[in-house]
């Protein structure tokens, strides 16, 4: 269990406009991820989506590379693929590709932060909290350019986020 003190386990929040073959893509994306010192670096391994992790100096470098690599892999996947229909296939596919040890390690952190909320320290004391009822986990995915003018305000914007689990 005293592995467990250096885990934190995140939600995050990110927002993306991706221009692919012809369409032009809005993806929001709520998932979780666990964080950790390892080595002298802080690394966000990605639980859902999972395949993905990050790394840097402290935990803002981290979760920034993170992020970073999760446009990538967009990016990446806009270039593969010729049409809207498949390239959000390919997303919510990838979305749905859960790191099982990584999900273990999540549930096993949130338990003991829950019994040991004074263990919290560093940035993660400062971060703001979600309480399981406060967020959703999954995907949006929009063909922006098929909107109406009315419907593509900045009412539409969400700031990237990342937060402790209560």
């Amino acid at each position: 269990m005293s592995e467990l003190i250096h885990l934190h386990p995140l939600v995050f929040t990110l927002q993306d406009a991706v221009t692919g073959c012809g369409f032009l893509a809005g993806i929001v994306v709520t998932g979780k991820a666990v964080m950790e010192q390892e080595d002298g670096k802080w690394w966000m391994y990605g639980v859902c989506p999972g395949g993905l992790a990050g790394s840097g100096s402290t935990p803002n470098e981290a979760f920034v590379d993170f992020r970073n690599r999760y446009k990538e892999t967009l990016f990446d996947m806009a270039e593969e693929f010729s049409s809207f229909l498949t390239f959000r296939s390919a997303v919510q596919s990838f979305f749905a590709e859960e790191d099982k040890q990584e999900e273990d390690r999540w549930e096993k952190a949130l338990e003991f932060l829950r019994q040991n909320e004074k263990s919290i320290t560093g940035p993660f004391k400062e971060m703001p909290r979600k309480l399981p009822g406060d967020y959703k986990v999954g995907i949006r995915i929009d063909r922006l350019e098929k909107k109406n003018k009315a419907q593509l305000t900045p009412a539409n914007n969400i700031q990237d986020s990342l937060s402790k689990v209560a």
